[in-house]
Order: C-alpha cells, then structure tokens, then sequence
C-alpha cells in the first residue's frame, strides 16, 4: 500500500482501489449478472453462474491488499452479497462504528502496528455518483471511542457525517469492518451493482463459527450441568455459547442467547449537560460548530469594531501556502489585539472570552482550568491565501494530544474561531482532515498542499454569521482554502491552553 493508501485507511477507516478491474473484467462480471433473476440476496449456487464472482472473491489485487491489512492466513468469512437493491426503507440504519464488543471486528494501532481483525471489500461494477445513494459510511467511526447516536444509526439525522463514497465501474472499497456504514435509497440511473465479501483475519472466527480442531467429546461431559457445558469448549459446535449471568451465588444462561453481555464500571453522568450528538461529534472529526450564538446586533457590532479600526488591518504577502498550487493566493490580511481596541469597539470581542455556551463545552473537552491567551481576526479579501495543511500525526506532545479515558476527553491546545460572516463550500477558509487527530501515519505532502488528494479527505466546513468553530488546534489537521467569496473573510481566532500547560 502507498503512503496515501495507508493515511486514508487508518484516518477514514476505508480505501478505494481506483481501476482494479480492466474494462473487460467489468464488462464479463455485468453479463454474468444478466443471467441472474434474482439480484437481491446471495448468489444461485450453481457453479455456472457463481464461478464469474469467485474469481474476484480470488482477485490477485484484493489478495494483495488483504494480506497487507489483515496479514498472511487470512480468509473469506462472508459473501459474496449482492448489493443490488438498497432501495427499501429497512436499510437506511447503519451498523458499526461504535465499540467493538465481537473482538474480530477490532481495529486499532499498537506500537508502530496496524492490527486490522476484519475488512469488508466491495466491487463497483457501474458508476456510482454523488448524491446516487447506494453504500455509505461515516469517516473515521472505526477509531471513535463514543456510540453514534441512535438517531444517526437509524439515518434520521447524518449530522453532515455520513458520507456515500463516489466510485467507477472497476474500483474496490475495502474497510474495516468497525467502520459504521449503511445502505440509502438508489437514485442513480441504471442497476445499482455492488459485491461485498468480508474477510478476517486468519486467527478470528468471524461470523462463521469454524471449528478447526474437532475432537470426539468426552462421555463425562453429559454428566455436566447446561450452565458447564455452555462454558466448555464443544467440539461440535457450530455458533458462539450463549452469555452466562451470574450473581455472585449461581450461574444461569441468558435467555436471549444472541445477545453479548460485556458489563463496565463506567456510567453517564447525567448532570454533565454534554449533547450526546456534539461529544460523538467532537470525538469522531476533533473539530465542532456551535450554531448561532452571537445575535444580530452582536454581530454587527463585532464587524462594525473592525471596519472602524480598519487601519490596524495588515495586508502583505504569505507564505503560509508554501509550494502548493490549490492553496496559491495574493496576500494575506489579519487584524491583532482586538481586546485592546478603544472602547467600545472592544466590547464585542471581549465577550467572546468566557461566553457561557463556550465554556460549558470547554468544560467537558478540557477539563476546568483552561485559559485564553489570544485574539485575532482572519480578514482575507477575495484572492486571499489560504493555508498549507498542518498538526496532526506528529509525534504526540502535551500539545497535540487527544484522548478519550473513563469517559472524559483530553487535549491541552484548542482553537475557537467565531464567525462574523457566513461562510458556504465555495468561499474558502478553514478546511480539516475529520479523524485525523487518532491517525498514525505520517501525513503525506500530496494531501498537506491538497494538490494530490484523489479521495478528497480534506473537508470543507460551511458556517453561517453567529456560529463558534471550536477545534483540536495542534492534534487535527487543519488548514484553510484560498478566500474566494466576494465580501472579506471575518473569523475572531482565539487560543485556549489547558490548565497542565504553559503558555
């Protein structure tokens, strides 16, 4: 796997192979579907019809990137599946992304190693466009140590997270197996035809419960009580043992025998006043948007301080692009000490420093103690710089570092900028890479200048005039797109360490 290859999957969980499959192969792959009546459930059994398929179970480029994931001895563990009708409302619901609870769907980084349990790999046999529906996913969920939200996994609200992967008629998904994803509604043209086989790796039982080793049971095991024998190994056995509950005083089996009983120590609180939907926001990308906290006159008194002190504005030329052609601008402008603007043209930005529905979210992402040691502003005109993408996957400080323990998430460095002006997707401006502050690749310079990102992790945040952008400011990958709108870029910047840190 390339470098690219390697940060996409460790940072979104998923890779898409571009043309792994010649025309041809794709062409011999969608007439052996014409001869399919039913195209909304496994494959006919008859060799005649299956062997086409089995050829890309075997395909030499899937092997190839399989046994760098999963490692040598992996094997099939489900499919093939077609993918072929997702139009029915049932699979609007995602699955995945939350803790792993099954062990063969783990993912994870340990001591310079990618352990990857178990990986979904999928063959577009037809274009799929954006906006088409078909196979979605939510970048970065296999890294994420917070349950999605119900109403995330039932497809009532994506919260801008869910994302349908674009791919041509030969391409291959793979990702892993922990990584939420889903089903929309097709609404491309023509048949919606999608493979999907799971593999895992060669010492999990996956979801086929395999019993390599099968010896005759011993005749004093019928002496044993239910309870004993589901705890013992049964050579014969063909699905997981049923959980068994206890007291502390007797045993039993769980009635419900599918279901996986994992208790833990830790509970929510429910006096924190954290929004389940921001905290698996704010731990899924490392960035959030407060929406609409600064009412009209506030805002129009923050940019008439600005446009009265124009002169403090300084404009010259930036390095902050560096080489990079997509970022390439003119000139740069910001504006300093907006504190210390006579009265009271500093009142707005003033009240910025402990706003109530900032600090509550402070609170619970740092911890108390935190303080604000700058304000600035952005105001780029159009043509303005943008900025060469950087933090994240360096080597881990008291700077950069993220973590989520007991419950309670950790960084020591965070950004908050409040927003005068809307901002849409055309305009320009701050830009990130979602889950980046959990990768462990080093970040390659295609996708730092954002002149070589073919999957296009780097995103866009759209904001409207009033909302507050908080994120991880040396642990996320960040940057900004040259300005493009038509009035100056207006962003307050303001730098809050925590209370272990010096400034």
């Amino acid at each position: 796997m390339t470098e690219h290859e390697n940060y996409y999957f460790d940072v979104c969980g998923y890779v898409i192979v571009r043309g792994a499959l010649s025309h041809v192969e794709v062409d011999t792959y969608n007439a052996a579907f014409e001869n399919i009546s039913d195209e909304k459930g496994s494959l006919p059994e008859s060799a005649p019809y299956r062997y086409p398929f089995l050829q890309l179970r075997d395909h030499p480029v899937l092997a190839r990137y399989l046994e760098e994931i999963l490692g040598e001895g992996f094997r099939c563990d489900e499919g093939p599946q077609l993918i072929n009708d997702p139009s029915s409302k049932t699979n609007e619901g995602l699955s995945g992304g939350s803790e792993w609870v099954d062990w063969s769907h783990a993912y994870l980084h340990h001591s310079g190693t990618r352990l990857c349990q178990s990986v979904r790999a999928i063959w577009a046999l037809t274009e799929i466009n954006a906006g088409d529906g078909g196979y979605v996913v939510i970048p970065a969920s296999h890294n994420s140590r917070v349950n999605p939200p119900e109403d995330v996994l039932r497809g009532k609200d994506n919260m801008e997270l869910t994302l349908q992967p674009r791919m041509h008629a030969g391409d291959l998904l793979l990702s892993t197996h922990s990584l939420a994803h889903g089903s929309r509604p097709w609404k491309g043209q023509g048949p919606y035809r999608m493979l999907s086989w799971t593999f895992v790796h060669g010492r999990m039982r996956g979801k086929n419960w395999l019993n390599d080793n099968k010896q005759p049971a011993k005749a004093w095991v019928s002496t044993l009580t239910p309870v004993q024998r589901a705890v013992l190994h049964d050579p014969d056995r063909t699905a997981p043992p049923p959980p068994i509950r206890t007291d502390g005083e007797s045993c039993w089996i769980e009635e419900d025998d599918q279901k996986i009983y994992h208790p833990s120590i830790y509970v929510p609180n429910p006096e924190s006043g954290i929004d389940d939907k921001e905290f698996y926001h704010w731990d899924l990308c490392g960035h959030l948007v407060l929406k609409g906290i600064m009412d009209d006159k506030w805002l129009a008194d923050a940019n008439e301080a600005i446009d009265k002190n124009s002169d403090q504005i300084g404009v010259g030329p930036s390095g902050a692009a560096k080489d990079s052609k997509r970022l390439a601008g003119t000139h740069g402008a910001s504006m300093g000490n907006l504190w210390e603007l006579p009265e009271p043209y500093c009142d707005p930005f003033r009240r910025m420093i402990a706003h109530p529905d900032l600090v509550q979210r402070l609170n619970w992402i740092m911890g108390s103690g935190f303080e604000c040691l700058q304000c600035s502003a952005f105001t780029h005109r159009k043509g303005g710089v943008g900025h060469y993408l950087h933090s994240g996957t360096a080597t881990p400080n008291v700077s950069n570092h993220y973590r989520l323990q007991n419950g309670r998430a950790y960084c020591e460095h965070l950004n908050v900028a409040w927003q005068l002006r809307d901002v849409t997707l055309a305009d320009g401006g701050f830009c990130c890479i979602p889950g980046s502050h959990k990768g462990c690749y080093p970040l390659p310079e295609g996708i730092a200048s954002c002149d070589n990102d073919p999957m296009e992790i780097v995103k866009h945040v759209a904001m409207e005039a009033g909302d507050i952008l908080i994120f991880l400011a040396s642990a996320q990958t960040h940057g900004a797109f040259p300005w493009t709108g038509e009035e100056d870029r207006r962003a307050i910047f303001f730098a809050y360490r925590g209370r272990n840190v010096r400034p």
